[in-house]
């Protein structure tokens, strides 16, 4: 019904930032297959300090591929962001951002853009700083269509980025802009705080790009460390036709892979409920 991928950084974060699992690309790739999961998401910052090939290769001796390239520390450790009001510091945003989708080009994944965005300064007027992300994102877009990279916008919770926030409205501005390689991400837990009914807002994305999706419970642990009801979300992914990853983007508690293993056990417990109830 799906595939299935989790987060991993190459290299070391603070706890509470939610990435599975931490380490070289050797070390995570046997972690997440002895887990289960098909392929790896990596949180990347400067990515031309790595070899794109060679992460390709390790990765597929290991049955994995990596399904994206998550770019959020290039604004929460690099201060890059695509609505910078210094001219320069968003051209830098925006080539970075360039530098993501070459090595995704080579990795076969797709670029998320979520956190650099950047945040409206207080009591400025949201529509010009709306238009100017418009701009950049369109640029990253027509540079990632050249390389056949796919894009996806994540819709972040307000307590993060203070626009674009639910499910909905990340969605109507995605449409709004056109591009063929453009679609949206949804995050479960961002949802749980943006969402009016979560349900309803996975149905809102019937007939429309969805290119992405990430399981985390409401209190950031893995799918089912919380309260949020993953077989009505699942059910509703099916409604719509979803096929794409699930990637479980979780904090590393109680431990990197036993979060990482508790994460894929029960997301696949409630897929195997999930296809039987529709069959029956």
């Amino acid at each position: 019904m799906f595939r299935y991928g989790v987060s991993a950084a190459l290299e070391e974060l603070p706890e509470s930032q939610p990435v599975t699992l931490r380490g070289p690309i050797e070390e995570i790739c046997p972690l997440a297959k002895k887990a289960g999961y098909d392929a790896v998401e990596l949180h990347l910052r400067e990515p031309k300090r790595y070899d794109a090939e060679r992460i390709r290769l390790v990765a597929g001796q290991h049955g994995l591929s990596i399904c994206a390239v998550a770019t959020g520390m290039e604004y929460t450790v690099g201060g890059l962001s695509l609505i910078d009001d210094d001219p320069e510091k968003r051209e830098q945003a925006i080539a970075r951002l360039f530098e993501h989708v070459d090595f995704a080009s080579v990795t076969d994944a797709l670029v998320i853009v979520g956190m650099m965005r950047g945040s409206i300064p207080k009591g400025r007027p949201a529509s010009g700083y709306i238009d100017r992300f418009a701009g950049a994102l369109g640029r990253v877009c027509d540079y990632a269509a050249q390389k056949q990279v796919p894009v996806v916008l994540e819709s972040v919770m307000r307590y993060i980025i203070n626009y674009l926030n639910s499910v909905p409205e990340t969605m109507d501005f995605i449409t709004s802009l056109g591009h063929k390689n453009l679609s949206l991400h949804l995050d479960t837990h961002s949802m749980a705080v943006e969402e009016k009914n979560l349900k309803d807002s996975i149905l809102y994305c019937r007939d429309k790009p969805l290119g992405y999706v990430h399981y985390s419970d409401n209190n950031r642990l893995y799918p089912g460390g919380g309260a949020l009801d993953f077989k009505e979300l699942t059910h509703a992914l099916a409604d719509i036709g979803y096929t794409g990853y699930i990637t479980v983007e979780c904090l590393p508690y109680p431990g990197p892979e036993e979060s990482a293993r508790r994460g894929f056990s029960y997301l696949k417990s409630i897929v195997n409920a999930v296809a039987i109830e529709r069959r029956n």
